[in-house]
């Protein structure tokens, strides 16, 4: 028989010991190695894939990690809006003559017309989609998988035709990087060494599934009729795939974070219910086994005359005693004793004016053992302080990995918008600065392409970037155009 256990009433749980001796438990584990697993390509289809994190699935984890965080969607949703501005726009770098450079953006009625033109000439997106996408994949792995579409007259000869038809972007959690040289065994590798792109469901697809395009040749760029490019911001130590230079090192954080409103629900609907613990006297037990047997007894000498058999009631409840005695007897009749008391002690409002009795006994020394409900000590107030605290901290690592000041998230640890227009401006503008390499990182395939669909434009310097107007402050703006006198629409 077991001498501890739970028994539950609804979501009512009241644990039980019987005996007054304390049970200890022991626990033990084992620690493992943190150190990264060696990583190994993989054979598919005759093509040697080299895997993206150790179950070549590390783009779609951080995917569904970020996504199920209540804050980070939207941090990187602002970062996206702050890159975007008001859109691509061409322009030209020039230098001053005190050395300043300045942007001015400029109209270029062929590259336009070429970039309002993509859905026309059969491609899925249109360039404004294809570069929104392109933002997104920069701030969610620092690497952009782009689909090149050439124009099949060019390799026919025919004068006139644009050799780069529009761009494609293919989602990173579909491409791989692949070759069919034989890497086994290497263990010096290097991304030149892959000339190749599989792209395919690599969660669940099959390899029959998986379509495989050559990378882009910067030596022969039109050499292929169709050629994916994979730009991406260098990552430090990894010399294949980008990652996403924030997500490692809040990993545990985020899982954390997410965590934290699962750990509340659970404990309200679990843990609360818990809080009594019945100490069930040895005598009790006893006294109820030896009723028991004799019940039994008294049921064959009843059944050999023909007589109906005993059974006990407890609470609302029968149990079949049975002619022949086992533990599992006692244990039944146990359970139902304990069934009855945690029916009767849950229930909102239905237990004013019940009474529930038990009696005490003496034991062979000469003690008074009786059955005793403790209370356990739940600290409900202690638990769920600390998650929120945890919570606040986690907020503030996520916000401080992003780069990313609460004046501009509007996200505090205490969740309470920044009220200084000033921290807001200047931090504002010194992100700006920032946004550098995220736009040449963004916008390096359309360019590539501008240069090869027109030559003369990119030789003039002529580039794509984004249009971000710098904000004014209220006080340099003049009275009627500052916002608390504009009129309600």
């Amino acid at each position: 028989m077991n001498n501890f256990g739970y028994t539950r009433h609804g979501n009512f749980v009241c644990t039980y010991q019987i005996g007054e001796t304390a049970l200890s438990q022991e626990s033990s584990g084992k620690g493992g190695s943190d150190l990264p697993a060696t990583l190994s390509p993989i054979n598919v289809s005759g093509f040697f894939v080299w895997p993206n994190g150790q179950d070549n699935l590390d783009p779609n984890i951080c995917d569904e990690m970020i996504a199920s965080n209540r804050l980070l969607p939207e941090l990187i949703e602002k970062q996206c809006k702050i890159l975007y501005g008001r859109g691509p726009m061409l322009y030209i770098d020039n230098v001053d003559e005190a050395g300043n450079v300045q942007r001015k953006y400029v109209s270029s009625p062929q590259i336009s017309a070429w970039l309002d033109s993509w859905r026309e000439r059969g491609l899925p997106d249109s360039f404004r989609t294809y570069i929104n996408k392109a933002i997104r994949s920069y701030y969610y792995s620092e690497g952009i998988y782009s689909k090149w579409h050439l124009t099949k007259a060019v390799k026919a000869g025919l004068k006139g035709m644009l050799p780069v038809a529009g761009l494609e972007h293919i989602s990173e959690l579909r491409c791989r990087i692949a070759t069919k040289n034989n890497l086994t065994g290497r263990t010096d590798i290097e991304d030149r060494d892959f000339d190749y792109v599989m792209v395919g469901n690599w969660q669940s697809g099959s390899q029959q599934e998986y379509k495989v395009y050559p990378r882009m040749d910067y030596l022969r760029p039109l050499g292929k009729h169709c050629c994916i490019s994979y730009s991406k911001n260098p990552t430090h130590g990894n010399e294949i795939y980008a990652s996403n230079v924030f997500f490692k090192g809040i990993k545990e954080w985020i899982r954390g974070c997410n965590a934290t409103p699962e750990y509340i629900n659970s404990y309200l609907e679990n843990a609360l219910s818990a809080r009594l613990h019945i100490i069930i006297p040895n005598q009790w037990m006893i006294v109820h086994q030896e009723a028991l047997k004799e019940l039994c007894d008294q049921n064959a000498k009843r059944k050999d005359a023909g007589q109906e058999l005993i059974t006990v009631t407890v609470g609302k409840k029968k149990l079949e005693v049975g002619t022949v005695y086992s533990d599992n007897l006692l244990q039944k009749y146990l359970q139902l004793e304990l069934q009855n008391l945690t029916e009767f002690l849950s229930g909102r409002g239905k237990n004013q004016g019940k009474v529930y009795a038990t009696r005490g006994f003496i034991n062979q020394n000469g003690q008074t053992e009786e059955w005793k409900i403790e209370e356990i000590p739940q600290k409900y107030k202690e638990f769920i302080e600390s998650l929120i605290s945890y919570d606040k901290r986690a907020d503030m690592v996520l916000l401080s990995s992003k780069g990313i000041d609460s004046s501009i998230s509007n996200v505090s640890s205490d969740g309470i918008i920044s009220k200084s227009g000033s921290d807001a401006y200047y931090n504002y503008m010194i992100y700006l600065t920032q946004q550098q390499i995220p736009e040449e990182i963004v916008c390096a395939d359309v360019n590539y392409a501008i240069k090869l669909n027109f030559p003369e434009e990119y030789a003039r310097g002529v580039r794509i970037g984004f249009y971000r107007p710098t904000v004014q402050r209220q006080e340099e703006q003049a009275p009627s155009q500052r916002m608390s006198n504009q009129k309600e629409v």
